[in-house]
């Protein structure tokens, strides 16, 4: 245990000292994965707006009706949430695989390879920042307007973006040494997707499933983010819930040190 904590404190530590490579390479990152298409990273912010068309569409003319939910439209319900399950989309579908997509900063020179996941991470919340924007001006703008539980909308943030380092680290170090591992991911992403109440109410089910869908992570951000904008809740009013969250989430950072750790030094014969 003292072991692993120090590897942590390690890797903090790394990442501090090379911030401004971590910044620049997220960068490199956002920009390159954007390169071949035709609006650029414009469409980091199109994709995702299309897909909440789709599912509003869907869910709330299709399967759902024309319903509100808590006192406003379906699609306003929805997108506070959808933005955050967007984010850890990403992390799941790419950062999880950083350390084997940039294999050449691994392989052919010295690099701090600690730093890596870290740079997929942030180079989605850059995104992710410009998006919640977005949904904020289109709140402010409906006449639905945002309230004063909008102040807690950055302990949310950071605990998605903790979650996402915590998410990168551990699969990016299993993705590296077997392959395999990749396809495993991407056929679990559709189910993370369901079970996480992204496009349905987690009131409008048993208190049994209720815990069940709660001890899912993602959970508490999504119902986090919807608190801030329509629920209206308090994040210290579901104290029981949040320290849940933070407990599993030191249990997974302390995972995720332990096996990118182990597997470090096999990254360069495996890659």
């Amino acid at each position: 245990m003292i072991a692993v904590i120090q590897d942590l404190i390690g890797i903090i530590r790394s990442n501090i000292e090379n911030a401004q490579q971590v910044l620049g390479m997220a960068r490199v990152m956002l920009k390159k994965r954007y390169s071949g298409s035709l609006l650029g990273v414009i469409w980091a912010l199109v994709k995702p707006t299309l897909y909440i068309a789709v599912y509003w569409s869907v869910m709330s003319l299709g399967i759902r009706g024309s319903n509100t939910i808590e006192g406003v439209s379906y699609g306003m319900w929805m997108a506070p949430g959808i933005m955050a399950w967007f984010f850890f989309s990403d992390v799941l579908n790419d950062a999880s695989f950083s350390i084997l997509d940039n294999r050449h900063l691994v392989t052919k020179m010295v690099y701090a390879v600690d730093t890596i996941p870290v740079s997929a991470v942030l180079s989605f919340f850059f995104v992710h920042l410009m998006m919640m924007g977005i949904v904020i001006a289109i709140f402010i703008l409906s006449g639905y307007g945002i309230g004063v539980y909008m102040i807690q909308l950055p302990y949310y943030m950071l605990c998605g973006l903790l979650l996402g380092f915590v998410v990168a680290f551990l699969l990016s170090a299993l993705s590296a040494v077997s392959k395999d591992f990749k396809h495993v991911v991407r056929s679990l992403i559709t189910a993370l997707f369901w079970l996480t109440p992204t496009l349905w109410s987690i009131q409008r089910v048993s208190p049994f499933i209720k815990a069940l869908i709660q001890s899912n992570p993602f959970a508490y951000v999504v119902i986090g983010y919807r608190n801030c904008f329509v629920s209206k809740t308090w994040f210290f009013q579901q104290l029981g819930y949040a320290l849940y969250f933070w407990l599993l989430l030191a249990a997974l950072t302390l995972l995720a040190v332990f096996v990118f750790k182990k597997l470090k030094n096999e990254f360069a014969d495996v890659l």
